[in-house]
């Protein structure tokens, strides 16, 4: 990434993406309201804990291996978001 400020446009990208994905899905699905209802805590969660951790980088590490290990940890995460959301969405 470039910059901090790209960084968490992109993270707020993916979490609104996700949000709206989420939101289509549940609409269909006609099961758990309370299960999507952690699911989207959940994904607003993820927006609000990676944001603060751009903003305060652990001292005493490299900026670019946290970086790294920062985006490959967003990515596992809302990789792990969307599956259970595929999950909750399927017809039983």
């Amino acid at each position: 990434m470039a910059s901090r400020k790209n960084l968490k446009k992109v993270i707020a990208f993916i979490v609104d993406e996700l949000a709206t994905e989420a939101f289509f899905a549940s609409y269909d699905a006609k099961n758990n309201a309370e299960a999507w209802v952690d699911l989207f805590n959940k994904i607003f969660a993820l927006n609000k804990e990676y944001v603060s951790r751009v903003n305060h980088v652990e001292p005493g590490m490299p900026a670019k291996k946290y970086f790294n290990a920062l985006c490959d940890s967003f990515n596992a995460d809302a990789k792990a978001l969307h599956d259970e959301m595929v999950a909750l969405s399927k017809p039983e």
